[in-house]
């Protein structure tokens, strides 16, 4: 075999091997998953963001880096602050300082920011917040959207909109203390639970759920309205067609308050 034609087999291998790797394997960055080997386009311009901002961006419009970097850092739930001194600059040019006149120290600050609404009625209604996520359902931002906007809500303790599809399974992510009278559980066989445990060890856990659900659920076409639990391992959603009564009176302590459309 000529040389170049081993070497072009090679790269062919790489770059096949490298798509796995981003679509099935890492699961740090969404992008890599949705776009793989070109997402990573996404990081070499960014990198080229701020010396090309002075001569193509509107300085009033875009955000610096540094900015940006703050909100990553947060994100991420990275050091989000920095010492400084004479001896010791800053170690970029940019830094933003806000608030650094009227530090509060924690016993100033208030923590409650929960909200009561019909206080003269029966059952009032408390949220634990002013802020919340107005209404989206799970055909507007997808049920992946959902889950993560349930997740973020319950974190963060702050009610969620359901949107008019209504209140799915999706809004349940969260909720695994649950009692079996009022949710149906769906395990796989023992033969299937080793096949998912061998596919979270070669895959990353949300390509091997997937995986799991198909050869649980087959062809069925309520197989989508389930969510993971991952205590259990297991796939589970509100039993409806369940007595009125078993159902909890209250919201569940690992739920975040949602409001109905």
């Amino acid at each position: 075999m000529e040389v170049w034609a081993l070497f072009f087999i090679c790269i062919i291998f790489f770059i096949f091997a490298w798509y796995v790797h981003d679509k099935y394997v890492q699961r740090k960055h969404q992008i890599l998953v949705n776009y793989p080997i070109i997402g990573r386009l996404r990081f070499v311009f960014q990198e080229f963001r701020e010396p090309f901002r002075q001569y193509f961006g509107d300085e009033k419009f875009y955000e610096s880096m540094d900015k940006l970097d703050w909100v990553y850092n947060a994100a991420r739930d990275k050091t989000n602050f920095a010492s400084f001194s004479p001896g010791q600059p800053l170690p970029k040019p940019k830094f933003m300082l806000r608030h650094t006149n009227i530090v509060l120290n924690d016993d100033e600050v208030e923590n409650d920011f929960s909200v009561t609404f019909g206080e003269q009625r029966e059952f009032p209604f408390v949220t634990k917040s002013i802020i919340g996520r107005g209404p989206m359902s799970d055909g507007s931002i997808s049920p992946e959207g959902t889950r993560a906007f349930v997740n973020g809500s319950y974190l963060a303790s702050f009610p969620i909109n359901s949107g008019e599809g209504g209140l799915t399974s999706n809004f349940f992510v969260t909720h695994n203390n649950y009692d079996t009278k009022y949710m149906k559980e769906v395990k796989g066989t023992p033969f299937e639970e080793k096949i998912f445990k061998a596919c979270k060890i070669l895959f990353n856990v949300p390509v091997a759920i997937d995986f799991y659900r198909k050869i649980i659920f087959r062809k069925d076409p309520l197989a989508d309205t389930y969510v993971f639990n991952k205590e259990k391992e297991c796939f589970y959603r509100p039993n409806w067609d369940a007595p009125l009564d078993v159902f909890p009176k209250n919201v569940p302590d690992d739920m975040p308050d949602i409001i109905l459309q």
